[in-house]
């Protein structure tokens, strides 16, 4: 089955893991993808599947709409061949759709996040979402992929619309990529992902000195950018076991992984947070690494608080229980807690548990208008 992939995200950091798993996961079952996004052409020679790329603004704000506008035409101008199924970006499908049904060609709204950013340009955001579920609810084949039941609920509180219309698509992980090795010798906690500040990210250089103030022998790394990246850079000029990196290679992030001890999840408990499934979660586990975050819906797996490995607790206490928890573990607690991390991730994290909901979910939207 040939599926078109409209997609606002380029494939040079961190948010671009989910789709192109997902996409090898179904090139994998003997599906097609193409891929249309911002890349510039030629940049996906090395991939297993069809790529168009498109140049869009470079002022915040106009960069989907300008992208979509050009995708737009490019469904009006090119023959897309028959069975067709679109997958495409919440913050693409208010210029697209109306061209795709033109074309009877079935599609599925992919909702990762909803707005994610703060400020001016997450209230200029925050409408374009909603219509975009506004416009699966009215429609007669659309339907929609979300990480989490709290996202649905989220979704749902906002607009009238049918629980059918929602397949759960959750974060998985490569079991290959992320894999767990010998430690290091220093215990080492690690963030990566996106360093902003409405992340909670600032709280990782306090949780390490306090620890160290305590008498714990520790290392922190984060690695990534965003608007905090400058702060916790001059930071870490100051402390030699706060370590603070520039985004890099998956390749790269998975081999610190595989040595590090500790997963970090800081994202505080907001209406965003709380119904996140963050990849980094799946990506410390499948690293045989325990984790340590603050405790709401977003942070769990199901049943997490049965998982010695894994340590949630209110925000207000982070610090103080983060240091209290990491005194009671030994050589011993340490390693037993690595496999357990690692043989929970292989039950239950590999993306075969997302790639074939989402494949018959295009099965599904391919016989609609056949």
């Amino acid at each position: 089955m040939k599926i078109l992939w409209f997609t606002g995200r380029k494939f040079d950091n961190f948010c671009s893991t989910t789709q192109s798993s997902l996409a090898m996961g179904l090139i994998n079952r003997g599906h097609t993808i193409h891929f249309l996004n911002p890349d510039e052409q030629g940049e996906h020679e090395d991939n297993p599947w069809q790529h168009t790329g498109f140049s869009t603004s470079s002022i915040t704000g106009l960069q989907s709409l300008t992208l979509a506008r050009k995708m737009k035409n490019w469904i009006r101008t090119n023959d897309i061949e028959n069975g067709s199924v679109a997958i495409v970006d919440w913050r693409l499908i208010k210029i697209l759709y109306l061209e795709l049904e033109k074309k009877r060609i079935p599609w599925i709204l992919m909702d990762r996040s909803p707005p994610a950013d703060t400020g001016l340009f997450a209230l200029l955001q925050w409408p374009v979402w909603k219509k975009a579920w506004k416009i699966v609810s009215k429609s007669k084949s659309a339907k929609g992929c979300i990480v989490s039941k709290g996202h649905q609920e989220l979704i749902q509180s906002k607009i009238s619309i049918s629980s059918d219309k929602f397949t759960i698509i959750p974060a998985g992980v490569d079991l290959e990529l992320f894999y767990s090795s010998e430690k290091d010798e220093i215990f080492t906690m690690v963030y990566h992902g996106r360093l902003d500040k409405h992340r909670g990210v600032l709280a990782l250089p306090m949780l390490a000195h306090k620890a160290v103030q305590s008498g714990i022998k520790l290392r922190l790394i984060l690695i990534g950018e965003g608007d905090a990246y400058n702060q916790l850079q001059n930071i870490s000029e100051s402390y030699d076991y706060i370590q603070v990196e520039q985004i890099m290679e998956q390749k790269k992030v998975a081999n610190i992984l595989s040595k590090s001890h500790l997963g970090l999840l800081p994202m505080p408990e907001t209406r965003l947070w709380s119904i996140a499934s963050p990849l980094k979660r799946s990506e410390y586990a499948a690293s045989g690494m325990m984790i340590f975050g603050i405790d709401h819906l977003g942070h769990q797996f199901p049943n997490s608080q049965t998982y010695q490995w894994m340590k949630l607790v209110p925000q207000h206490d982070f610090h103080q229980d983060g240091i209290n928890w990491i005194k009671t573990l030994d050589l011993d607690l340490i390693e037993n807690y690595s496999k357990e991390a690692r043989a929970f991730a292989e039950t239950e994290l590999s993306w075969n548990n997302s790639i074939l909901p989402l494949e018959k979910m295009i099965i599904d939207q391919s016989k609609i208008l056949s």
